[in-house]
């Protein structure tokens, strides 16, 4: 599809209607070399007329790639944004890892940078960063990223609204403009026979070609895998597949896989403690973060603390003042961990400041 209503001097940029809240519109509006166009996109969040050609792509804020990681809809979209020669994910904010906690964090905005007043001297202030904790081992994400780079997908990374405004609109300007910006569609499956092929496809090792072939000679995707079964790994009939993929082919076909599905299940039950143990400790903070200073002020006289400062200063110095059995639910903590402890299995390990805390208010 080629939007020649829009084909004029500037270069222009084609945004999915779910961004229309997003500040990036917001700031790309405010160019004037360039045109801004809401238009229904199924693939992609943005699409840029570049000199080099249209370029597809996919905004992702940090907690939101590793969000799209944990359901499993990252690598649907980025199938789908490899309809498209030039793809790129813009990636704004940061994520950290923590491989002792087997954790990532993101920031998903890095922040505002200090102004300086006229006439006055600029200082530096410590600012509080928020983070949000994802369980995806930092060595898996090493090779997500791995994957989604051998999949001809460029990560771009951004500091926020403003700053990936700011990359769309050099990608757009910076030579002479494209004569058609392409929206593509997904491909979508719609026969019998593209079903079977996607069947067999999923198989280890096996891709569009031999699935081709697969159901060439056998005929049905049930045939196929008596095929797998009858056959010896070592002849079997079809070139290209190898003893070891067979191998590896039957085992998916044959193994009983109801006891790696429980350990999956205790798994995830036991992030979930971990999880809630973290909330409990902070849950003073986190009430405390949600009053304003007026709420805040009468808390800190009753202590007798000083009440300047900013709102995290507040409630730090709060915080510090307080016993332990005011910032923390300790039988709630004990309740949870106990369970943590009784369900987990030999190959979890309950992280050090979590078991460090326990054995301190026990004592």
């Amino acid at each position: 599809m080629i939007l020649d209503e829009f084909m004029h001097d500037k270069p222009v940029v084609v945004y999915d209607p779910n961004e229309k809240r997003a500040h990036v519109i917001r700031y790309l509006r405010a160019y004037d070399d360039i045109v801004v166009v809401e238009r229904p996109l199924e693939i992609a969040d943005y699409l840029v007329q570049s000199p080099e050609g249209t370029i597809a792509i996919e905004r992702k804020k940090a907690s939101d790639f590793l969000a799209s990681i944990t359901d499993g809809r990252m690598f649907t979209q980025i199938e789908h944004l490899q309809n498209y020669d030039d793809a790129r994910i813009v990636l704004e904010g940061a994520i950290f890892t923590k491989t002792k906690m087997g954790a990532c964090f993101c920031v998903d905005n890095m922040g505002k940078p200090l102004t300086k007043k006229k006439g006055s001297r600029a200082r530096a202030q410590p600012m509080t960063t928020w983070a949000s904790r994802y369980f995806i081992h930092p060595h898996s994400l090493t090779s997500i990223f791995k994957k989604i780079q051998d999949m001809g997908i460029t990560i771009i990374p951004s500091g926020g609204a403003y700053d990936t405004a700011d990359l769309m609109h050099f990608w757009a300007t910076r030579g002479e403009k494209k004569e058609t910006l392409e929206i593509r569609r997904k491909v979508k499956t719609e026969t019998d026979y593209d079903r079977q092929l996607f069947i067999l496809a999923g198989l280890p090792g096996i891709g569009a070609v031999q699935a081709i072939e697969l159901l060439k000679n056998y005929g049905t995707p049930m045939q196929v895998f008596s095929a797998f079964l009858d056959h010896s790994p070592k002849n079997f009939p079809i070139k290209g597949l190898g003893e070891t993929r067979v191998k590896k082919i039957r085992v998916l076909l044959t193994n009983n896989l109801l006891e790696v599905e429980k350990t999956r299940m205790i798994e995830h039950e036991f992030k979930e403690k971990v999880g809630l143990l973290y909330e409990i400790l902070g849950a003073k903070e986190a009430e405390l973060m949600d009053m304003t200073k007026v709420d805040l002020t009468p808390m800190l006289r009753e202590r007798g603390l000083k009440l300047t400062g900013n709102k995290p200063v507040l409630v730090a110095r709060l915080l510090d003042s307080m016993k332990l059995e005011e910032k923390v639910d300790i039988k709630r903590f004990v309740q949870v961990y106990n369970e943590l402890r009784n369900s987990k299995d030999r190959h979890h390990q309950i992280p050090r400041d979590l078991a460090l805390f326990y054995s301190k208010v026990l004592k």
